[in-house]
């Protein structure tokens, strides 16, 4: 009976668990036609598929909840491909509402999404926030490609905030996992990811040849847009490395691909590194001519940091020239567009301008100008350094804090533990006392019984003796009366 009773169980289990599965497929399936197609081509096609999707959204409301959740998370996806961060973060932190309590894959897609676009505006501890809800999720749900990609995007914060060995580690850990899951996706991801932190610890050799591993990954799997992102960096690395004609190549074929692709700020990074590369490689009339196509794109950045750069780079090539006066011109507008920025701007941009405007006054012999800007640009320095200091010195503390809470919190543990062991123990022979009681009651009960049994019995047999006494007198009595 209770091996029966087991196989009804685990057959109830394993019809909830192909219901379950078949109900995943069934939800992927009554998707409408025009929602699956933006599931296959948003990373190929995120312009037109974002034209789909606008094209269905007036009939949001008619929707019931799972179908809007699902709308919004492929919106999500090709405003991320798009490079739209702020309208993903809208739509992601709308996904999440929709969820309530819900925790499945959805939800890790979201949380990605919402770390991603977190990111990208430089909110980096948010970001870090979601991502690591999304890969202890993905390990608890054993959903090992979104799990990988979560541990890629911890990876780049903590190279962010400094943390390079463990970002180093978790990515290693990622490319072991995703050479284990055979997903090209992933791999293409993890190489292009490892790239770049190679490129930041000035490895550009090995950063090199992760990126080329990631290029054709992006290749064969139509992503165009991730393929020019990966275009650029190599290109980068390519010209730091004074590889100039490899360096030109791949701006160049990022410019073909963003002609293509009608991508206005790539069209804009690829004609400026065009004219940086020329400008290293001391073609510099090719340099202004690239810089000046670049120019027709910058205002659709929409970035007054990136007009500051811009306008910085323009100086650099216009000294180069010898122009003294356009290039000071220059200069002029990038410190004007950088003190738009805010509070927290750029300040190593803020050293190079100070660093150029004291050449520049130089190369034209006001000499004393170009001191008065070369010790602003000193103090600058040794101020960034100090401060730099002082947070390594606070990181100081606060590892020790972190260590100290850490000891006194193990102390709480273990000390909650030994709470919890006299409890048991406590438990343990209050349970024991009560099985005593409970034996000692049930033998008393017993011996109860017998005594009781056994005065009956000799009750019966005392009245079944007189009874015979009775009978025995009875017989004599009438045997005198006969004779």
């Amino acid at each position: 009976m209770i091996q029966k009773q087991y196989l009804i169980s685990w057959g109830t289990l394993l019809g909830f668990c192909l219901c379950f599965a078949f109900g995943l497929q069934a939800n992927d399936a009554v998707l409408p036609e025009w929602l699956q197609q933006v599931k296959q081509q948003k990373a190929q096609q995120p312009e037109q598929m974002l034209l789909l999707l606008q094209q269905q959204q007036a009939a949001y409301g008619e929707w019931d909840n799972e179908l809007q959740v699902q709308f919004l998370l492929q919106l999500s996806d090709v405003y991320e491909s798009l490079g739209k961060h702020q309208q993903q973060k809208e739509v992601a932190e709308r996904g999440l509402a929709l969820l309530g309590e819900r925790r499945d894959l959805t939800t890790i897609d979201f949380w990605n999404n919402l770390g991603f676009a977190l990111e990208m505006q430089s909110q980096y501890q948010q970001a870090l926030h979601y991502y690591l809800q999304a890969s202890a999720l993905a390990d608890e749900l054993k959903a090992e490609k979104l799990h990988i990609e979560a541990d890629i995007n911890i990876a780049a914060i903590y190279s962010i905030q400094d943390k390079t060995q463990e970002a180093l580690a978790l990515l290693k850990s990622s490319y072991d996992r995703a050479v284990l899951l055979k997903d090209p996706e992933s791999l293409a991801y993890v190489n292009a990811e490892l790239g770049l932190l190679y490129v930041g610890l000035g490895f550009d050799k090995e950063a090199i040849q992760f990126m080329e591993e990631a290029l054709v990954g992006y290749e064969a799997l139509g992503w165009q847009k991730d393929k020019m992102d990966v275009l650029f960096n190599l290109a980068r690395s390519y010209s730091y490395l004074e590889q100039y004609d490899k360096a030109m190549l791949r701006y160049d074929q990022l410019l073909q691909l963003a002609i293509a692709q009608q991508d206005q700020a790539n069209l804009y990074f690829a004609y400026l590194g065009l004219a940086s590369t020329s400008k290293d490689n001391e073609k510099l009339d090719v340099a202004l001519a690239y810089i000046e196509k670049a120019e027709q794109y910058l205002p659709g950045l929409q970035s007054t940091y990136q007009n500051s750069m811009h306008h910085y780079e323009k100086a650099l090539i216009y000294r180069e020239l010898g122009q003294i006066s356009l290039a000071s011109q220059q200069l002029a507008q990038a410190e004007q567009s950088l003190s738009k920025e805010e509070s927290n701007a750029n300040q190593s941009s803020v050293l190079w301008i100070l660093n150029l405007k004291a050449r520049l006054e130089a190369d034209s012999g006001r000499y004393q100008k170009a001191y008065e800007h070369l010790n602003q640009f000193f103090q600058g320095y040794h101020k960034l350094r100090n401060k730099e200091h002082e947070l390594s010195v606070e990181k100081l503390r606060l590892g020790f804090d972190a260590e100290r809470q850490q000891a006194q919190n193990e102390l709480l543990a273990k000390d909650n533990e030994l709470q919890a062991l006299r409890l048991q123990e406590a438990e343990r022979k209050r349970q024991i006392q009560w099985l005593w009681i409970g034996l000692f009651g049930c033998t008393s009960l017993v011996l109860l019984v017998l005594l009781l049994w056994q005065l009956a019995r000799r009750q019966a047999q005392m009245q079944a003796q007189l009874q015979q006494q009775l009978q025995a007198k009875a017989l004599e009595k009438q045997q005198n009366q006969a004779g």
